[in-house]
């Protein structure tokens, strides 16, 4: 059957209740595409553009150990045991502020993987960045 579309002739029913049904379907794909649209959110930059979120305290470390998108899908979904389990442990946290002086002052370029989950920036460090 072919769907046409014009304004001046409603839709039949099939082609109404068809519609319905593609509503009913899209929170479930919306909920198991979240890591990925996330993924594809991944982004790489230097510390001199991270470093007023730092200033505004929102800059949040991820360890090299762990997925950088599995860490920022836990913070957007709230999943505060798995948050708390990684900062327990050391691996999500705010950088310490010897850590911080050290990427001012290094004369190379410190390469960082990011991503924003509102209100923070997620960063792992990276060894450099890609021209």
């Amino acid at each position: 059957m072919i769907k046409t579309f014009s304004p001046y002739y409603p839709m039949s029913d099939d082609q109404n209740n068809d519609d319905k049904d593609k509503k009913q379907e899209a929170p479930e794909s919306a909920e198991q595409s979240l890591y990925e649209k996330l993924k594809a959110e991944v982004e790489e930059a230097d510390w001199s553009m991270l470093e007023p979120h730092h200033k505004r305290q929102a800059l949040i470390l991820i360890s090299s150990e762990l997925d950088l998108c599995e860490v920022a899908e836990k913070v957007a979904v709230d999943d505060v045991d798995a948050i708390k389990s990684w900062m327990t442990s050391g691996q999500v946290g705010k950088p310490e502020d010897q850590k911080v002086n050290a990427w001012k002052e290094s004369p190379y370029k410190k390469g960082f993987r990011f991503i924003i989950v509102q209100p923070y920036v997620l960063v792992q460090e990276i060894k450099e960045l890609k021209q």
